[in-house]
Formats: structure tokens, sequence, C-alpha cells
């Protein structure tokens, strides 16, 4: 009976070795952030918006927060979207929005949509506040397919405000805006704040 076993063994050991199936060699690394999702050190500005979206289409929270200032984010959203927020919830979901709630919420979409793309369209000069502080201005579309069915674009307007800190680039605030070419689409401000 040992000596069956034996045989067995190694006639199993020769055959991995001559299959050359790869089951013993070491792996390829995956790249920074997890997920094998790409997440760039911020030491230009706009490597900020490169990471955001690899962070949504690869619904990788621990991404999406490195891109965020740790303490003193704050999120503003269209007026629109909390008056008509707080009338449909009667509560208002924005307020005393921080980075906690951004990662809340992000979360939550990450859960709900089976897929995500994000694209970003510059939309006016970007304005250099001093050598550590600028805001861009973008325009943004965010498709979201769910998993229970169904999908939805949401279209609006952002302006990120960020700052260097320690040679790395933040947001440390992020204004929300419908856009008037869409005054019909739900923006990703809204989304949010049906989120949290």
């Amino acid at each position: 009976m040992a000596i069956r076993l034996f045989l067995l063994l190694a006639l199993t050991a020769a055959l991995f070795s001559c299959c050359g199936c790869g089951l013993f060699d070491p792996r390829n690394p995956e790249l920074p952030g997890g997920g094998g999702v790409p997440w760039i050190p911020p030491t230009e500005p706009e490597t900020l918006f490169v990471n955001i979206k690899n962070a949504m289409e690869g619904k990788i929270v621990a991404n999406y927060e490195r891109c965020f200032v740790d303490t003193g984010f704050v999120f503003h959203p269209d007026p629109a979207d909390s008056v008509d927020l707080l009338s449909q919830l009667q509560q208002d979901v924005y307020a005393g929005w921080n980075l906690d709630a951004e990662l809340f919420v992000a979360q939550r979409i990450f859960d709900e949509a089976s897929s995500l793309r994000l694209t970003f369209t510059k939309r006016d000069t970007t304005v250099l506040v001093s050598a550590e502080e600028r805001i861009y201005y973008y325009k943004y579309e965010l498709q979201v397919l769910f998993k229970v069915g169904g999908a939805e674009i949401f279209r609006g307007l952002v302006d990120y405000h960020v700052r260097s800190v320690g040679g790395l680039w933040y947001i440390y605030m992020w204004l929300d805006k419908r856009d008037p070419d869409y005054s019909l689409t739900r923006t990703w401000g809204n989304l949010k704040g049906t989120k949290r």
C-alpha cells in the first residue's frame, strides 16, 4: 500500500514537472493599489483624476480614499440636488459630508454596481491659487450598470479644489453642479446623496 502511494505521488510530481503547468512558478506582481487596479502616486495634480477614474472603474475604495485629504475634506452638492433630496427623503443627507461619508457612499455604489465607467472632460482653465493649491473644472459622465438590473448615466460639472501635501496632491473640496446641457439628467452628487 505504501509503495503504491509513493509511486502515485512520484508520478504526479513527474507529470507537473514535465507539463510545465506553472503551478509552482512565481506569479507576476500586481500593480500598486490592490486588485490589479493601478494607482499612480499623484506627484502631479492631474494624476488625481486618473486615479479617481481607475478607482471608480475598478471599484477599489482604498484607491479612491487615497485621492482625498485625510482631514478637512468637504463635498458640496448642487443646491437643486439638496432641495430635491430634502423633499424626497425628508432629511438633509448632505449635512456634514466629510471623507467618512464620501467613502461610505463610494463603497455602497461599488457594491451595487456590476460596472462603472467614468469620463472627465476639461471645461475651463485651471486656476492656480498658489504653488500648492489649484482648482480644476471638469464635465463628467458616470455610467453605472447596476447588479439588480438597469443602467443610468449621471452627468454634471465638478470643481475640484486640490492641494499638495508632502509632495503629493489631494482633493480637499468637491463642488458638484448640474450641467445645463443635461438639465434632466441626475448628477453624481445626486447619486451619492441617495446612497447615504
